[in-house]
């Protein structure tokens, strides 16, 4: 019983909380004149203080490393409430916490401690741990074994493509340089960013994987408050270099569905036409983070997936215009990207097996 209580309040029992809780269903089952009535009052208290508790865990945002606005303010995903322009960068944001969580971070180095939020926090979470608030299906749990085969690519990139918190979390605190963010992520960008790793002597061969670096050009959206939605494409001035840290989605330009037009959620208010012409296989380097087309993991996909830590150059800008949806006047700004530099692919690689 002292179990069950435990889990419905959601505290120890012996926390003040709930030992004000438990008095207070003993006096009043203490004031029914019989046994059943008796029987009848501890279940109306103790259903009330389950309801209780329900109602105050959805209306209390939890202590969490990274805040979620969207679910206190009722506001689409898509639609971000900034506290101000973040100004573009050709610099990750936390180049320590990118390096430890992302650059070299290694799943199977022996010296690797469990995960401890601190402050400060260390260690890293394992696979598990970190898909289990977003997946908890054990069906989510069964990986195919071997990083690097096709079968295993399929499944982190239809883990994280998913409608789940995911792989807005993953990308939150790769743009916030979040450390503990990181470190509790660490294991599925690790696995996403496997995805986008080619060695260079192998890509389009035999022995190679049944995956090739894709080439082309892709389009991009935000939909911002309108309020906001100037100030932050003023930022993007014809010249600018600047990476973007976290994975970046994007969608086939030549979209056969969509008349090349764009698809939700890749058109918004501020759109990128994004030129990618960049032949891997002509590096000096021996391995490469590339972008990877989902459709060959995902049939009927249009999306393109940029590893983080590419680096962009803003070459132009389309005239802003002015369309009505939902008898709505709405701006909409489009600039002009080319990929200039792909991340370097650091960190131990998984074993390519095909």
């Amino acid at each position: 019983v002292s179990a069950w209580l435990t889990d419905v309040l959601g505290a120890d029992l012996g926390s003040g909380a709930v030992n004000d809780k438990m008095a207070l269903a003993s006096r009043r089952c203490s004031q029914s004149r019989s046994t059943g009535g008796l029987a009848r009052g501890c279940l109306m208290v103790l259903g009330t203080v389950a309801a209780w508790n329900t109602w105050y865990r959805q209306a209390t945002p939890p202590s969490a490393w990274i805040s979620r606005p969207w679910l206190a303010s009722g506001r689409s995903l898509r639609v971000c409430r900034l506290a101000a322009p973040t100004p573009l960068s050709a610099e990750l944001p936390n180049p320590e916490a990118f390096r430890i969580c992302v650059e070299e971070y290694n799943p199977d180095d022996p010296s690797n401690e469990e995960f401890s939020e601190g402050p400060p926090p260390k260690g890293f979470r394992n696979l598990e741990e970190c898909i289990r608030p977003y997946h908890e299906n054990p069906d989510w749990h069964i990986w195919p074994e071997g990083v690097g085969t096709f079968e295993r690519d399929q499944k982190v990139i239809a883990t994280y493509t998913l409608a789940t918190n995911l792989f807005i979390d993953c990308n939150k605190v790769l743009r916030e340089g979040n450390e503990d963010g990181m470190r509790r992520m660490a294991r599925m960008i690790w696995e996403i960013r496997e995805v986008c790793r080619f060695e260079v002597d192998k890509i389009c061969k035999p022995n190679g994987r049944k995956c090739k670096p894709w080439v082309g050009n892709v389009l991009r959206g935000l939909e911002l408050p309108k309020d906001e939605v100037k100030a932050v494409a003023d930022l993007y001035k014809e010249g600018t270099e600047f990476v973007w840290p976290a994975f970046t989605s994007c969608q086939e330009e030549n979209d056969e569905n969509s008349g090349g037009s764009g698809l939700w959620p890749f058109d918004g208010n501020l759109n990128f036409e994004i030129e990618y012409d960049i032949d891997v296989t002509k590096t000096d380097e021996k391995e490469v983070l590339a972008p990877v087309a989902i459709k060959r993991f995902i049939g009927g996909s249009q999306e393109v997936l940029f590893p983080p830590g590419t680096k962009f150059k803003v070459v132009g800008e389309r005239p802003m215009e002015k369309v009505t949806e939902s008898e709505k006047e709405k701006e909409i700004y489009t600039k002009l990207l080319k990929v200039v530099e792909l991340p370097k692919a650091t960190g131990a690689p998984g074993e390519r097996r095909r």
